[in-house]
């Protein structure tokens, strides 16, 4: 098995298609702000096309809209009765995000507090409930700036808004606010009810920002000799933060070495064989078979290779062309802060690897910009999660001399690993 090493520089590579795994289904429940009342170019402007947008090919977002629909059974036109809602639970998602109640502020539909929590509970639950165990976000109605279709903000504020607040808090799920973040929009509201593709494109932006802080990320803590670094891993990359798991468990990456480390750019460990090493070996080979690789997962623009990320590690793309990661060894990405002129050439890189088909995003160019980063393996290795203390500690071994195979000439040594969240 030839080492497990981050490409460092350009060769030809295989043209068999790349395997990117599965991609993570979310679901879009909602009401005609969801489905897109007003929106020119519905494909590309209401708010679930731009999330897709927002969140990339490793992603599939699917909008379950329908207008004028309502949270409760006994309302005037029950999202329950509409085919959106079957075909929402029969696609089997990962994320929904549900947005109701806009509609249930109408004189004939609010009757009171309690009635309409049972409603929104009864849809919720049943998307809770599904084999994919999906994570639920739940969004407050947007700002209602007009009376249109006897719509009623007062109702929303006083009455739904805290119905949606109390089910959120019950089961723990995620809550986005998007009355507060649409408050000051009025403008972008042209009937006072139905944003227009600019706030369409605020509502995805702020849904796709909660996607990213998800507070139930598993986290693992590494005790070292210089001090403890967590991590915390990403549902959204299921096949990698399972095996990583599985993997604490198993002691895999107790007494391993930090093998290989290059300043500006990664620290690595995770070889199996490090862990009773000679000094001045050369490791990163590791025992793995190739069966034991898991599947791509690339979930950029949502998560990319910027300063902290973990990155699986993996053998080039000769032996590889499916860009599988190692099973057991993996990098921080310590990088550094890139320039337009870096970018460019990191870009034409990316290209080289991926055939043209991953292209950076302003935003992601903005944050190598400001915070750093390993730009040019975007598109062809997996970033499963992120360091969320002890980067100091990751510093230091950085800053280690190594010898010509970039490996510590101090050992550097992961104790223990534990599961300190699940």
């Amino acid at each position: 098995m030839k080492r497990t090493n981050l490409i460092l520089f350009a060769f030809l590579f295989s043209l068999v298609a790349i395997a990117q795994g599965q991609k993570v289904k979310v679901a879009c429940v909602g009401n005609s702000i969801t489905w897109g009342h007003g929106i020119q170019d519905r494909s590309k402007n209401t708010y679930p096309a731009q999330l897709q947008q927002l969140l990339g090919d490793g992603f599939d977002v699917r909008n379950f809209g329908n207008n004028g629909k309502c949270a409760q059974d006994e309302a005037d036109d029950p999202y329950t009765k509409t085919k959106e809602y079957a075909d929402a639970l029969a696609f089997m998602p990962d994320i929904v995000i549900i947005k109701l109640g806009t509609n249930d502020s109408k004189p004939q539909n609010w009757k009171d507090a309690k009635r309409f929590k049972k409603g929104l509970e009864k849809i919720a639950v049943s998307f809770s409930k599904l084999a994919s165990h999906p994570r639920m976000i739940i969004a407050l109605p947007a700002t209602a700036f007009s009376r249109a279709w006897a719509i009623n903000d007062s109702v929303i504020s006083a009455g739904i808004i805290p119905a949606v607040t109390q089910i959120a808090a019950r089961h723990k799920w995620q809550l986005v606010d998007l009355h507060t973040t649409t408050a000051p929009l009025s403008r972008l509201f042209p009937d006072g009810i139905h944003p227009n593709e600019e706030g369409a494109g605020i509502i995805a932006k702020t849904i796709r920002d909660a996607i990213r802080e998800d507070a139930n990320r598993p986290q693992v803590t590494f005790y070292t000799e210089l001090g403890n670094i967590v991590v915390e891993l990403f549902n959204e990359t299921p096949l990698h933060r399972d095996n990583f798991l599985r993997q604490v468990k198993a002691k895999t990456f107790d007494g391993v070495l930090w093998h290989r480390v290059i300043k500006g750019f990664i620290i690595q460990t995770g070889d199996r064989l490090s862990k009773n090493a000679k000094p001045g070996q050369m490791l990163g080979e590791g025992d793995e078979k190739p069966s034991d690789r898991i599947p791509a997962e690339f979930r950029a623009p949502l998560y990319f290779h910027q300063r902290g990320m973990l990155n699986a590690a993996r053998e080039g793309d000769e032996v590889n062309p499916e860009k599988k990661s190692s099973s057991t060894q993996f990098t921080i990405v310590m990088g550094s802060v890139m320039d337009d002129a870096k970018l460019d050439r990191a870009q034409q890189r990316i290209d080289e690897w991926t055939k043209g088909t991953f292209k950076l995003s302003p935003e992601m160019r903005e944050t190598y910009k400001t915070i750093g980063g390993a730009a040019h393996l975007d598109g062809s290795y997996t970033v499963f999660g992120r360091v969320v203390s002890g980067m100091e500690v990751a510093e230091k071994i950085e800053r280690g001399a190594t010898d010509q195979n970039d490996r510590p000439i101090h050992d550097f040594r992961i104790k223990k690993a534990k599961i300190t969240k699940k």
